[in-house]
């Protein structure tokens, strides 16, 4: 790996497990400066020690994704750490509500879009700067839900439709400055968000076994490519 990549920094949200950990261990494994992020302040304290006292480059730092007001400061807060941002990956998200779209609820719905849609919109839009002087990278975890209508699934459907389209956008209006935006879909994955999938038995993809699950790890790998070079051509 080349000495000006392995010094990329990265912001990944929703860090604490999962997608969002694989990824950021990953990463910081392969020379990356990684910011891990969830929404509290401890979250990420555990992963970020165990890196560190292997001698890896990582940081902890909140950033609450349902709380609009706080999420220019704490996205500025994770910004100070290293004096910018080359990478940003939007991974935390919600499956809640599984309901039926007779019966969701405002407040519940409300949430989905803040987390799903409006907070990866404005860490985008909140990074912009940097991501332009540093020629960046956007990575935000998509969904085949982005382009399939799944029984119960209204908010978590349409809010990953949404942020598929922000993908779109960052490219459409980034590429000009060397912006690249990426949407990985993973697939179903083995993470905590899939055993709620399962306790659910809404819908054909709560029946799928646990041990026909991807492991998070192939995921990790797979947006370390996406974090590369050679994944540009796929901007968009």
């Amino acid at each position: 790996m080349s000495e000006n990549l392995k010094k990329k920094i990265c912001l990944i949200t929703g860090a604490r497990t999962g997608i969002g950990l694989s990824i950021g261990l990953t990463l910081a494994q392969n020379g990356y400066r990684v910011i891990f992020s969830g929404r509290s302040v401890n979250d990420c304290k555990d992963t970020v020690d165990g890196l560190m006292t292997k001698g890896f480059e990582a940081f902890a730092t909140p950033i609450d994704l349902s709380n609009l007001s706080s999420l220019k400061q704490q996205t500025e807060m994770a910004l100070s750490i290293w004096g910018t941002v080359d990478t940003l990956i939007n991974n935390g998200a919600v499956i809640e509500p599984i309901n039926s779209l007779e019966k969701i609820e405002l407040q519940d719905f409300e949430k989905a879009v803040k987390v799903n849609y409006l907070a990866p919109s404005l860490l985008i839009s909140y990074c912009w700067s940097n991501l332009m002087k540093n020629k960046g990278k956007v990575i935000n975890i998509l969904s085949g839900a982005s382009i399939n209508a799944i029984e119960g699934w209204t908010a978590y459907c349409s809010t990953k439709a949404a942020l598929h389209m922000i993908n779109q956008q960052t490219h459409l209006e980034g590429n000009q400055y060397g912006i690249s935006s990426i949407g990985l879909s993973p697939g179903m994955v083995d993470t905590d968000m899939q055993d709620k999938i399962r306790a659910s038995g809404i819908n054909k993809v709560s029946k799928v076994r646990k041990e026909d699950l991807i492991n998070s790890k192939k995921t990790g790998l797979f947006a370390l490519w996406c974090a590369s070079p050679e994944a540009n051509q796929f901007s968009g």
